[in-house]
Order: structure tokens, then sequence, then C-alpha cells
């Protein structure tokens, strides 16, 4: 199959998914994939497993492992959040993990050094940022679990 070709099925499939429609009278636009997301339970999950399609492709074109996971995790947060009634669909017309996606594999096939180092660092901020939410959240833990000793002694 010929790259153009497979730029060309990759940017479609993300135009269909998160930007096929626009709301009238406004400039937001979005695809099916929110709209998919309205049935209840699997919807989201319908939407990520099609999104799958991208970290097949980045696996396809060699894709480092840090060029994957950032492809995944734009899946990830897309599946999570999105399964949140009404703030989901809201964060997937906005977030648009598909067009994220086609563009990440695109910059992997024009320049794949460049997107490997860019990937790499996106994933460590995450990571980072992971790190700080458990940290906070065991913290106020200890606090609450601290105030409720405090209450009942």
């Amino acid at each position: 199959m010929h790259s153009t070709d497979e730029k060309n099925r990759s940017r479609q499939l993300a135009e269909l998914l998160d930007n096929r429609f626009t709301i009238p009278s406004t400039r937001i636009r979005f695809g099916i994939d929110p709209v998919i997301g309205l049935v209840p339970g699997i919807g989201d999950w319908i939407g990520g497993a099609i999104s799958i399609y991208y970290l097949v492709m980045v696996g396809i074109k060699g894709g480092k492992a840090s060029v994957l996971g950032r492809v995944f995790l734009n899946i990830l947060l897309d599946v999570l959040i999105g399964s949140i009634p009404v703030l989901g669909e809201i964060f997937d017309v906005y977030w648009k993990a598909n067009i994220r996606n086609a563009k990440i594999l695109q910059e992997l096939e024009e320049n794949p050094a460049k997107t490997t180092s860019e990937s790499r660092f996106w994933i460590w901020m995450v990571l980072i940022q992971c790190i700080a939410v458990i940290i906070a959240l065991l913290l106020l833990f200890v606090w609450l679990i601290a105030e409720l000793f405090d209450l009942i002694f």
C-alpha cells in the first residue's frame, strides 16, 4: 500500500471520528466518537476499539515504545474520561484523540527521531503528573485518617 494512501486513510478516519460535523452557528466540530460515546456502558469502548487502528499503524511503522505509549495514552484518556456521563462527551469534542494520533502517525512517517524524542518527553510529563496525583491522594488520605482519629479520640 502506498504511504500517501495510508496518510489519507488515517486523516479521513480521524476526521470522521473527531471533526465530521459542526454545531450550527459555532466553530465547534465533532465526529462520531462522542456520538458513539452516548451508548451507555459500551459506547466509549467501541470508540476506543476503533482508535486502536492508530496504535497498530504506529507499530507497523516501527514506532518506538515511547511513541506507542503516547498514542495509547491518548486513546486511554479518550476512553476513560469519555466514559463519564456528559463531561465525557464534552471532553471527546475537545480532546480529539484520533486527530492527535493521526498527527503523531504523520510525524512519525516524516521525522521518526523527532517524534520519538517528543513522545519520550510527553510520556515523562504524564508520568510525573501521575506520581504527583498519587502523592496528593496519599497525603489527603493521611490527613483524613488523622482528622478522623482526632474526631474519634
